[in-house]
């Protein structure tokens, strides 16, 4: 008890996790929100999918009893080329869940054109298209002062792509 001040540094220190942590709970929110979505866009794809399969069914009954043979196995045909594009929509459907579901539970990157993928340490943050120094230290809770002072050497005018900032 005997030093009970906290000095601002030490304060602002001690929220970084906090926020950090809330910007990684707030993310992966958003990403199982997408998850959520995109599962059920599918599930409303498929079920689509069956009701045409069965209205088709229906038809086909249907021409059975009224279309002469020759024409019945030309619808058929057609039929078979309707439900494979229905089959691949699914598979493309459920690929494109699955690379989401992937995406989300990935962290964050920024790439720089022919360059490899960057990724972002714990107290590092990795600039991408259209930041500024400013709106960087913005998204992770620090003033422009200190991320100047843990970066000295960047020129907040000539940051590219995919650089690594120090925010700790």
């Amino acid at each position: 008890m005997e030093n009970d001040s906290i000095s601002s540094s030490s304060s602002s220190e001690s929220k970084l996790p906090l926020i950090v942590g809330i910007v990684g709970f707030a993310l992966g929110a958003a990403g199982l929100v997408l998850g959520l979505k995109a599962k059920s866009a599918a599930e409303a794809a498929t079920n689509t999918a069956l009701a045409a399969q069965q209205d088709t069914a229906k038809v086909s009954a249907e021409l059975q009893s009224k279309a002469a043979a020759t024409e019945l196995a030309a619808i058929g045909t057609e039929i078979n080329a309707i439900k494979a594009g229905i089959a691949e929509n699914n598979k493309l459907t459920q690929d494109a869940i699955t690379a989401l579901q992937t995406a989300v539970k990935k962290p964050a990157v920024a790439t720089g054109g022919t360059k490899a993928t960057v990724t972002a340490g714990a107290g590092e943050y990795i600039v991408a298209k259209g930041d500024t120094l400013g709106g960087i230290a913005k998204k992770v809770g620090l003033s422009l002062k200190v991320i100047q002072e843990l970066n000295p050497g960047v020129n907040a005018n000539k940051m590219q792509i995919g650089q690594k900032l120090k925010t700790k």
